[in-house]
């Protein structure tokens, strides 16, 4: 078992539901039965309710995320995306991701599935697109745009009328929206793939494991059988950063996560991601997130965020 779960538990759409959004006079409809296992809304119906921006969290739920007009900020791990009309984004089950902007025009459709609901439809089919690696953002031609906005409306109206209790629909329209998006991120992928491309994805794999205890760039070279310099130099020159760049940078994105999720100290969330002491964690913290850990807990509580920082 994951040891980060230990400490807390993933955020639902029911925890979500309550933490994120403002109650008005559709919350009945908004929330058919069994909506933990499947929910879905077009933005236009969803926006005005959610009070963004929304802070990094690790979700249970496999979300979905499509636009046809208008721009959404999406964060997935730490990197940030802006998405345009005619992309979709993927954030697999477990993978920390925030929104911290939908813009007043966006339209589309936002979804999230349980893990045992997408089990059940597609037979426990696994799809490249949701492991936690993917490239979550996907850039959709015309037709592949219209196909699956027809699925995901034909899904919303499944959900409305019943809620996620009734499968018989559900099901295969999910299937039929998940293999859509599979042929779309397949032609995404590299014809071809390099021992470079491959050390890379394998020091990513390893980074968004969330191993509290690898903290050093010696950790991840050991696992990869490479030495230091050597993972070094090449994770810079594909990725642009170093590789202990990018462990700081996930460690920062763990310590969000346990700052809203977990009621642990400041104190203990630095000794949980393995830092000397509470000085040193607070350091790092504020070159990634611009304010102190206590600071940004005290925005989550008043659900208040300056640019960048959700």
């Amino acid at each position: 078992m994951d040891p980060a779960n230990d400490l807390f538990p993933p955020v639902s759409p029911r925890h979500a539901r309550d933490r994120f959004l403002i109650r008005d006079d559709q919350w009945e409809h908004r929330f058919r039965p069994d909506f933990d296992q499947f929910i879905i809304a077009s933005i236009a119906f969803a926006r005005p309710v959610i009070k963004l921006p929304v802070p990094a969290a690790r979700t249970g739920n496999h979300a979905l995320f499509l636009l046809t007009d208008g721009s959404l900020d999406l964060t997935v791990g730490h990197q940030a995306y802006t998405m345009q009309p005619q992309q979709l984004a993927v954030v697999p089950a477990m993978q920390i991701f925030s929104i911290p902007a939908i813009g007043e025009t966006a339209m589309g459709y936002m979804c999230f599935v349980g893990r045992d609901m997408l089990a059940s439809a597609t037979h426990n089919a696994a799809f490249d697109f949701l492991k936690l690696t993917s490239q979550p953002l996907i850039t959709l031609t015309d037709a592949k745009t219209g196909f699956i906005d027809a699925l995901f409306s034909r899904l919303a109206v499944e959900y409305y009328e019943a809620g996620a209790s009734r499968t018989d629909l559900i099901g295969p329209y999910l299937q039929a929206l998940l293999a859509e998006i599979n042929r779309a991120y397949a032609g995404t992928l590299p014809t071809q793939t390099d021992a470079g491309d491959r050390l890379v994805q394998g020091f990513m794999d390893l980074l968004n494991a969330h191993d509290n205890r690898r903290v050093r760039v010696s950790d991840y070279a050991d696992l990869l059988n490479v030495s230091p310099n050597h993972l070094n130099k090449v994770v810079k020159a594909r990725t642009r950063q170093s590789p202990s760049v990018w462990i700081d940078q996930r460690r920062v994105l763990e310590a969000k996560v346990l700052l809203y999720q977990s009621a642990l100290t400041v104190g203990q969330i630095a000794a949980e991601l393995g830092f000397a002491d509470q000085a040193t964690f607070g350091k790092l913290f504020r070159r990634y997130a611009q304010t102190s850990p206590g600071a940004f807990r005290r925005m989550i509580d008043r659900n208040q965020f300056l640019p960048g920082m959700a």
